[in-house]
């Protein structure tokens, strides 16, 4: 048991796994931690190999057809 590794969470990997919305997600933080450049940020993200870098793309959900009533 003397050979445990605590390891620190990364902040910003952490924001942005928990956001919902990953593109506000992201011009946020690059705002608060990278001085407002998405540029420095996405390369952070590529050089920790984050896996939600790569995947943020927006998946649409179809919506249902509307319950309408004839009178």
């Amino acid at each position: 048991m003397n050979n445990i590794i605590y390891l620190k969470k990364d902040p910003i990997l952490t924001e942005l796994d928990n956001s919902v919305d990953k593109n506000s997600a992201k011009k946020m933080i690059a705002f608060k931690y990278f001085n407002n450049n998405l540029e420095q940020l996405n390369n952070y993200l590529e050089n920790t190999k984050h896996n939600s870098a790569n995947k943020l793309k927006q998946k649409f959900i179809e919506p249902r057809s509307q319950l309408e009533f004839s009178f």
